[in-house]
């Protein structure tokens, strides 16, 4: 008869448990995280740089929320550091234009103008043939002043062939 009981009690507490365990695991619905105030313009963007008119580059720039999640800033972010672009940028996201000058350029002691910032919805085909977002600006550094940089490109698709 003891062995019993015990069996019984062991029974029991392990559908408690399991119970517990199901009922605690319960989300109650999807969990929705909701977006930054910049959805609309941010991203990874696969961007050929040109210097004073030449093909100098290409590379992977980001363009994302401040901590702040202010829809009137962005960072503007060269995240490979190939000619060092990382600055706190005005943002009209209505037009989905950008730019300021004498912007502070966080990896470097100088500053940075950016001009002409635009990002165009569904104005690039990527080279898989995806229709997506196009980007356009230009920037001029403090440290070299008259010397212009245009960067343009798509938006990234995560295919391999549209990678730089």
């Amino acid at each position: 008869m003891k062995k019993f009981k015990y069996n019984i009690v062991n029974s029991l507490v392990l559908i408690l448990f399991t119970c517990a365990l199901v009922v605690s695991c319960d989300e109650g619905g999807e969990l929705d995280p909701g977006e930054t105030a910049l959805v609309e313009v941010a991203g990874d963007w696969v961007v050929e740089i040109e210097r004073d008119g030449s093909h100098w580059d290409h590379n992977i720039i980001s363009t994302y929320n401040t901590a702040a999640n202010s829809p009137t800033v962005m960072w503007l972010d060269d995240l490979e550091h190939g000619w060092g672009l990382k600055a706190k940028v005005p943002v009209n996201l209505q037009a989905k234009t950008f730019g300021g000058n004498n912007l502070e350029e966080i990896y470097y002691d100088v500053t940075v103008n950016i001009t002409e910032g635009v990002i165009i919805k569904n104005g690039a085909t990527a080279p898989s043939g995806t229709v997506v977002d196009s980007i356009y600006f230009k920037a001029e550094f403090s440290d070299i002043p008259g010397q212009i940089w245009e960067y343009y490109g798509y938006k990234r698709t995560g295919h391999l062939e549209d990678e730089p």
